[in-house]
């Protein structure tokens, strides 16, 4: 393996090789793709309603940074750092504004999917 090859591997899974925008934004288009096919035969939200969130564990480095410059998520409620569904998903998403945690839970997991390999994140 080249140190080129070497180095872009290891830079993709890196926190301090990647930009905290182009994290969240790749995570959050991985959170529509989700959604999308999870609805795409469906006309209708499944019936019960609920949140979800991505918790961020440890609160600290670029990507939480990022976030808090941004102003997107919070202060998680038993420590990390909290992002809300709706703060995943772009305002003018269809299911953004949903009741269903059937939603929720795919997009939320779909995001912090995307992030494993650079920090625990957990899913509330």
């Amino acid at each position: 393996m080249s140190l080129d090859v070497a180095t872009e591997m290891l830079l993709k899974f890196n926190a301090e090789g990647v930009h905290p925008a182009k994290q969240y934004l790749d995570a959050r288009e991985q959170a529509v793709k989700a959604v999308d096919e999870h609805m795409k035969d469906k006309e209708e939200e499944p019936m019960y309603c609920g949140f979800a969130s991505v918790s961020v564990h440890p609160a600290r480095g670029k990507f939480v940074s990022f976030l808090k410059k941004a102003g997107v998520g919070d202060n998680g409620y038993r420590g990390g750092y909290r992002i809300s569904y709706y703060e995943i998903m772009p305002p003018d998403h269809k299911w953004r504004h949903c009741q269903s945690m059937d939603i929720k839970e795919v997009a939320c997991d779909a995001f912090a999917k995307c992030f494993e390999k650079i920090r625990t994140y957990s899913l509330q």
